[in-house]
């Protein structure tokens, strides 16, 4: 039995990539617009209303979410083998991670909703691949989510056993994987990262997304490993 530890109180920053700072992004509802002459509307609440970037609905957004829920579909009765992944691929800047978040988002909401008052469960998980990673800083990423401890002595299997074993206790159906451009499978440690990222995906019986930088181009999607 592998026990997490629970997210930490509200800080200052929390990024995506741990669990608090996920719930917090997932909890946290759009601000409504406000008339522009409403006095009591501040200057410093009108600075912080532009600051947070409203996300407009796009066309590419509709077909990701479309997609995906065709995939946790056809992943639920999927019991061996690697399960159908997406990836999301684009020139940079062009709303791919935001896209990724707002998915998770919208999942982690519906799956609320259907399941009202159920503790322990992690219905999406958000992580983005280290620069340079290795098979190790990948899953070290996926225990710095769940606010496992990684001490120094714990060797990557061990680590990816806890893991793995955690996200099945808690139902986990997402797993949203950033910058996997970073991954350059014509290196040992890319290639490596790349095996263990597939790994993963026969081991935790969820759907992956996948995001980066004209991935088509990259070699992730080239040789053996890239078919």
């Amino acid at each position: 039995m592998v026990t997490a530890a629970q997210p930490a109180t509200t800080s200052t920053f929390s990024p995506l990539t741990t669990w608090d700072g996920w719930q917090q992004f997932v909890d946290t509802p759009h601000a409504p617009a406000r008339d522009a002459d409403d006095q009591e509307w501040t200057l410093e609440q009108r600075e912080d209303y532009h600051a947070r970037f409203v996300v407009l609905k796009t066309p590419a957004m509709d077909a990701i979410s479309i997609a995906v829920r065709r995939l946790l579909l056809l992943n639920r009765g999927q019991q061996g083998g690697a399960r159908r992944g997406l990836i999301i691929s684009g020139p940079a800047t062009t709303g791919k991670t935001t896209a990724m978040q707002q998915l998770g988002r919208t999942v982690e909401l519906a799956d609320r909703r259907r399941h009202p008052n159920q503790d322990g469960c992690l219905p999406v998980l958000f992580i983005t691949v280290p620069p340079s990673s290795t098979p190790k800083m990948l899953i070290s990423e996926f225990a710095r989510f769940l606010g496992l401890p990684t001490l120094e002595r714990m060797n990557q299997i061990q680590i990816t056993n806890a893991v793995c074993e955690l996200l099945c206790e808690m139902g986990t159906q997402l797993v949203l994987v950033d910058d996997v451009h970073l991954m350059d499978t014509r290196s040992r440690a890319g290639a490596e990262t790349s095996d263990q990222l597939k790994y993963l995906g026969e081991r935790i019986p969820a759907t992956f997304v996948y995001s980066g930088i004209d991935v088509e181009a990259s070699p992730l999607l080239t040789g053996v490993r890239g078919s």
